[in-house]
């Protein structure tokens, strides 16, 4: 995994609200290293996709403070399970969240309901599984 401090230069818009890391492999460790960054804090749309940061690593994502204000986040292709998809359902930290993508990812119909039936994803419009 590249630094991820450049990564996170390279792919943070102008005006800090948008961040596309999408194939830049960054892994479980890169996950829980973004969930650090205060700087991140006013980022309201993610592209994590490609990036296998399996369920360790969407959980950082999910109980970190630093992503209060996302609203859109794509996690395609990231090896997440469904232990990841209950630490997003159970996520106190994404109630703000509006988008959520989780298309080719090993989550079977049990995190699917846990997603589909969370109590603090209420403001979900879009929730997609499937390609």
């Amino acid at each position: 995994m590249a630094d991820i401090r450049r990564l996170i230069k390279d792919g943070l818009s102008k005006d800090g609200q948008i961040l596309n890391l999408k194939a830049k492999f960054i892994r479980e460790v890169g996950a829980k290293e973004l969930a650090k960054c205060e700087e991140l804090s006013n980022v309201r749309s993610m592209d994590l996709s490609q990036n296998d940061i399996g369920d360790e690593g969407v959980k950082a994502i999910a109980e970190s403070p630093v992503f209060s204000n996302l609203r859109s986040i794509n996690l395609k292709s990231n090896r997440i399970g469904d232990e990841g998809a209950r630490a997003l359902a159970n996520s106190t930290t994404l109630i703000n969240l509006r988008s959520l993508q989780l298309v080719v990812n090993d989550i079977s119909e049990e995190g699917e309901r846990a997603l589909m039936n969370s109590v603090h994803l209420v403001n979900l419009t879009t929730l997609r599984f499937r390609v």
